[in-house]
């Protein structure tokens, strides 16, 4: 882990300094090894030269801990503490998180000085009220040791009291409400000494409107470094895209180089493919609603299986979103990425010269019509199905291929539903840069 040397705190630490690093430059920060015990090589050798072992001999290895100096970082030796702090939503109590803000809001709402009042004012009234009940014989004398009274300690009061929110009482609350003010107890009492917070899928349990409020609130300096672990696309590029780390198969990944423009776009973009994206292997891009309800069935027609069984993901964006995607995917060599788009009238000036910058890329590769006529997806489908379609009912429109560019989605929407129940899909043409896409994202 590399500590910020910025940090006053950080570079007037000497402990924490030095060369002992995957690097081997002077830096800052703690490392933590995992490395064969040398009195265990003979067994650890015996055991992997075996062809048939299955069990790992982690027995036979040792954790080394140190600062980047080569000193011993335990926790029996902490002269340069740095305090973590985890908050994992799915562990949350949410008993006690309501029961921390009813003690808020009891504070806020009773002063220091008034408090002892309001608790003894409260004892006489309970007090008086079991009189009253037992006068009315609503309760009840017994010969048992136990009888019933009231709280007469100190926070009698206090414990007694509820808070509401927007007139509902918190405790009735929904589960996200909840989850989100856990979080929300958990940022407002840092403690000054802890310099790491860790956040597990704070997602959890969250509306799309709660999930924005957890955003905002992550979004706020605490003075401490936070790591979060999600699999929401909200939270992700929200967050900024250029702070993403990646872990695959005990690897980590950083993206580097991405240019301000694109960061900023992913953070205000409306578009929530982000993650789903940055963990696919082989990913489609498509330009419209129309390609993305079409594109699916055109590979289910080629290889009779669905795109997900080739390990091969979908997704729509808009046109003048591609480059966004691909610089991203300049960052993955092992991730497969296919562009399906419009060459919209001048596919040299619009596909060809437009994509140029991304052919030194061999995981990257942009598929449209070569013939400027057919400048639409829509167009393409049509000048290759045209009797089929004329004859299909599939619009009373005297003018097909009008209706066609006009309603998109409506169009796809209903040619998908008669390739699912009809013939057509049997006599159906799709448009070779479509087919040559589908070839080249599934071939590994």
């Amino acid at each position: 882990i590399y500590f910020d040397e910025l940090s006053t705190e950080i570079s007037s630490n000497f402990n924490i300094e030095g060369k002992h690093n995957s690097q081997k430059i002077k830096a800052f920060g703690l490392s933590l090894k995992i490395i064969p015990n040398q009195d265990y090589i003979a067994e650890i050798t015996s055991v992997l030269n075996d062809s048939k072992w299955t069990v790992f001999p982690f027995e036979f290895y040792r954790v080394e801990f140190l600062t980047f100096s080569g000193k011993t970082y335990s926790s029996y030796n902490k002269p340069y503490k740095f305090l973590h702090s985890m908050i994992n939503t799915s562990l949350i109590d949410t008993q006690q998180e309501i029961q921390k803000r009813i003690h808020e809001v009891y504070l806020d709402n009773i002063s220091a000085e008034n408090r002892a009042k309001v608790n003894h004012q409260y004892r006489i009234n309970s007090f008086n009220f079991l009189k009253i009940l037992r006068k009315d014989e609503l309760l009840k004398e017994n010969a048992s040791e136990f009888q019933l009274h009231f709280d007469e300690s100190e926070n009698s009061f206090r414990n007694s009291v509820s808070a509401v929110k927007n007139g509902v009482d918190i405790k009735n609350l929904g589960q996200g409400e909840k989850v989100l003010l856990g979080v929300e107890n958990a940022y407002s009492h840092l403690k000054e000494t802890v310099k790491i917070l860790l956040i597990e899928e704070p997602e959890n349990h969250l509306s799309f409107q709660n999930l924005q409020k957890l955003v905002r609130m992550l979004s706020s300096n605490t003075g401490v470094q936070v790591f979060i672990g999600t699999h929401s696309n909200m939270i992700a590029s929200r967050l900024g895209v250029d702070n993403l780390l990646f872990l695959d198969n005990g690897q980590i990944s950083k993206l580097k180089g991405l240019k301000k423009d694109t960061v900023r776009f992913f953070k205000k973009s409306t578009n929530q493919n982000l993650l789903n994206f940055s963990l696919g292997k082989k990913i489609i891009l498509v330009e419209g609603n129309a390609e993305y309800i079409l594109v699916e069935k055109f590979f289910e027609i080629l290889h009779s299986k669905k795109p997900e069984e080739f390990n091969v993901s979908i997704i729509s964006v808009d046109g003048l979103s591609f480059e966004r995607y691909l610089e991203i995917a300049t960052n993955f060599t092992d991730k497969k990425v296919v562009v399906i788009t419009d060459n919209d009238g001048d596919y040299e000036s619009k596909v060809q010269s437009k994509y140029s910058s991304y052919q030194q890329f061999q995981n990257i590769k942009v598929f449209s019509d070569l013939d400027n006529d057919n400048r639409t997806f829509e167009i393409c489908i049509y000048n290759c199905n045209s009797d089929l379609l004329e004859s299909s009912g599939l619009t009373k429109s005297n003018d097909l291929l009008e209706y066609m560019l006009r309603e998109k989605a409506e169009f796809a929407l209903r040619l998908l539903e008669q390739m699912e129940t009809d013939n057509i899909r049997e006599k159906f043409i799709i448009p070779n840069y479509i087919k040559e896409a589908i070839e080249w994202i599934i071939k590994d």
